[in-house]
């Protein structure tokens, strides 16, 4: 697609490029951009991304030879994780919730006080102090006070919290400050609570403790008891160690986080309600591969955050519980990578409903996005299996470069400006020495505090002067456009919603210009790879059941995108400015029922593969069933598109080379789910369109408004294939890394030898990929 960078002084151009920077203003447009110092080119946007995370790369980035960007440090992201190194087992005795009362030491809590029977606890005024390993029964009210265990560093200790209430305005309520290993058991049939006040009386440059049950030892909880915990301080649960929990009904209301483990959070049952000022579950250990990871293995959630719902520094594990998550930014996060292999979970967020950075991989479960920006994001998204719905404002699943997070890159920025370095880090001259000539990568420039790289220098090494009159303003955007009310121009004679303006036919301008059916600025048609594509970054989909309902692009992959199995049901923007499937160097198509449905303005289809595919023009309303069928009228796979849509890419088991197939728009299919899902079924009425499916698109693409028709710069991968990880196999150009199934490094190129730098020597678009088959 054509996008434009832009400085902050073009920001209301950004915000409303979605309105009239594509179909017939995308030329005139680029040409007045470029006159305000803009030029052709995809980059993030200034004015948009302000105060908030940007998708990738956007701080710092170096282009490399092959047009990936080259992070600002080079992240060794496989010696941040050891997946096989963490723990995600539960011991016997984090499961086992009994107790001998009858031997146990009993405390019991008398408002302003408490009194004590058996060994190894004592009161100290309102505090109550545990010394030794055992077992303790506690049971009354404390209004003004704390439970405090100070036991040797190998006691395990057992807390039995049994109709216990425990207040304490100046700290925590429960304040474990050493032991081996605390088991706060919630008795079958109590309720209980722990609460702290809004501030503490901490020592002077101490920050901790600061949660209403904090623990410097590994910590469990379980038990069939309630459990209530009111974080006003800051956080509501929080263990220095491992945070486990086996059972419960926990209510948590805290400040900042719910649920807080710094090397791990791993939940195996219980019934859970979090509002979190924050995070609602966090584990915070970045120092350690084999930590700061959240597992969830069991238990029913309600979790409503004023941040991310769940935050792993290296890995989020879901293999199983169910439940809603609300979050204002991600639902659910990982600071490297993600897999969900069961449960049953319904999230909606301001930000992405699941973020990993490297990776998320779909072994199984149920995954319901119902509300977010973007449904998915990682540098690879990977479906084997399982169930995924998403609807998006945004992108549904975008495969985007790596990052490490803002508090990191802050500090890397930090140490290079100590060592002189303004350049943001040492990953441009890393890049110099793969660039193809062999002369240094130009360092981006721009704001290093906001990141958005500055438009590129006139001749004489200066921005380029603004429109006269312009003033340092940006430039009046076409006539009868305000950016107020959203109004766009009349598009010129001739001219379709969502399509790019035709060029005159021996248009000299047009030599070694954009071709037809291009995007302007991106790899697509010749143009140079976008700044932030890698060939890192994948959407596989080899089994399950994926729906997307995107406000922007249904797939969007800054690499590629595989189909291999499965079913994969999508549908883009009303709009002309996104796609159902968008794609930076190829899209390959071998097995799986698939309906991409958008708008023609950026449409592209698949570049390769081994089933047949086709890209159809067909039109319809919003909530229309749209079905696949071949020659003889059996639906092969059928959707209802949840968006208008101009044109749909079809493909399913049972179309064969060269076969005539059949669109049917608005038609009825027997036994369809609630998202118009069929197959081997019958369809009734309806609007029938023909096409010839083929395993190699056609050159006729540029007749549906100037879409890419699924060929980026940079061409297809050539037969290249991944495994289920979303590795390349050895042998079809798969990097050492990739081989041993290690995590992706930034700016790695991967794929075949490019033609020069972006934008300079490259390979002709039509040299290297027929563009789809359009057949009315």
């Amino acid at each position: 697609m054509l996008k434009l960078k832009t400085n902050e002084i073009m920001g209301a151009c950004v915000a409303r490029r979605r309105a009239w920077g594509r179909g017939a203003l995308a030329v005139a447009l680029a040409g007045s951009l470029a006159l305000a110092g803009c030029t052709g080119g995809t980059f993030e946007e200034a004015a948009e991304g302000a105060g908030e995370k940007t998708e990738q790369g956007q701080s710092g980035q170096a282009q490399g030879d092959n047009g990936a960007t080259g992070a600002t440090d080079a992240v060794d992201w496989a010696s941040l994780i050891d997946i096989p190194g963490m723990d995600f087992a539960y011991s016997d005795r984090d499961r086992d919730a009994s107790y001998d009362e009858a031997a146990a030491t009993k405390i019991a809590l008398t408002g302003q006080g408490a009194t004590v029977s058996g060994e190894g606890a004592a009161v100290e005024g309102s505090t109550v102090i545990i010394t030794a390993a055992g077992t303790y029964v506690v049971s009354g009210e404390l209004t003004a006070g704390s439970l405090t265990v100070n036991a040797g560093d190998a006691d395990k200790v057992q807390i039995v919290l049994s109709g216990a209430s425990i207040r304490n305005e100046a700290g925590p309520a429960l304040n474990i400050q050493q032991a081996d290993k605390v088991f706060v058991t919630l008795a079958a049939g109590s309720q209980n609570t722990l609460a702290d006040g809004a501030s503490y009386m901490l020592a002077e440059g101490e920050d901790e403790p600061n949660a209403a049950l904090y623990s410097k030892a590994d910590l469990t909880i379980n038990g069939t008891g309630a459990l209530t915990v009111e974080g006003n301080y800051r956080h509501g649960v929080n263990s220095k160690d491992d945070l486990v929990v086996t059972g419960g009904a926990i209510t948590v209301t805290a400040k900042e986080d719910g649920l807080h483990g710094k090397d791990c959070v791993k939940i195996a049952d219980g019934t859970f309600a979090v509002t979190a000022g924050e995070d609602g579950i966090q584990s915070s250990n970045d120092e350690d591969p084999t930590r700061g990871f959240v597992a969830i293995d069991g238990g029913t959630f309600a979790i409503k955050a004023g941040d991310e719902g769940v935050q792993a520094a290296t890995y989020l594990r879901i293999a199983g519980g169910k439940g809603q998550v609300e979050a204002a930014d991600h639902a659910l996060r990982s600071e490297i990578e993600a897999a969900m292999t069961g449960g049953e979970f319904t999230v909606e967020a301001g930000g992405k409903g699941m973020n990993a950075e490297t990776r998320f991989t779909l072994d199984g479960g149920v995954l319901s996005i119902a509300e977010s920006d973007e449904g998915i994001e990682a540098e690879k998204v990977i479906v084997n299996d399982g169930e995924l719905n998403i609807v998006a404002s945004d992108d549904g699943i975008n495969a985007a470069v790596a990052e490490r997070s803002d508090e990191t890159a802050e500090a890397a920025v930090a140490t290079d400006a100590a060592a002189g370095n303004s350049n943001g880090g040492d990953a441009a001259s890393a890049d110099n020495a793969g660039n193809a000539g062999g002369a240094p990568a130009a360092a981006p420039q721009g704001d290093a505090a906001s990141g958005a790289p500055e438009p590129p220098a006139g001749a004489d090494g200066q921005m380029p002067e603004p429109p006269t009159g312009a003033d340092g303003q940006a430039p009046e955007p076409p006539e009868g456009f305000g950016p107020q009310n959203g109004e766009r121009p009349e598009l010129p004679e001739g001219a379709e919603e969502g399509q790019m303006p035709q060029r005159p036919e021996g248009d000299p301008g047009t030599e070694g210009a954009m071709p037809q059916g291009g995007r302007g600025g991106m790899g697509g048609a010749g143009g140079p790879v976008a700044a932030n594509a890698s060939e890192d970054c994948l959407i596989q989909i080899n089994g399950g059941m994926v729906t997307v309902d995107a406000g922007g692009d249904g797939l969007d992959s800054n690499g590629y995108v595989e189909v291999n199995g499965g079913v994969v049901l999508a549908s883009g923007s009303a709009g002309g400015g996104d796609s159902a499937l968008d794609y930076e160097y190829g899209a390959k198509i071998t097995g799986g029922a698939v309906i991409l449905a958008g708008a023609t303005g950026m449409a592209e289809t698949f570049t390769e593969g081994t089933q047949p595919f086709a890209m159809v023009a067909a039109e319809g309303a919003a909530g229309t069933n749209l079905a696949v069928t071949d020659e003889a009228g059996t639906v092969l796979v059928s959707y209802t598109v949840p968006k208008a849509f101009q044109c749909a890419v079809v493909s399913a088991p049972g179309l064969t080379e060269g076969a005539t197939g059949k669109v049917i728009v608005g038609g009825t299919v027997t036994g369809a789910d609630s998202a118009g899902y069929a197959t081997g079924a019958a369809v009734e009425g309806g609007t029938t369109v023909d096409f010839t499916a083929s395993t190699t698109p056609s050159n006729e693409v540029g007749r549906m408004g100037g879409g890419d028709g699924g060929r980026r710069g940079g061409g297809p991968r050539g037969g290249g294939a991944r495994d289920a990880q979303g590795n390349a196999t050895e042998g079809e150009g798969a990097t050492a890394g990739e081989q041993n199934g290690t995590a992706p490094q930034q700016g790695q190129n991967t794929g075949a030898d490019q033609q020069g730098t972006s934008g300079q020597g490259q390979q002709s678009a039509s040299a290297q990929t027929p563009q789809p088959e359009v057949v009315a």
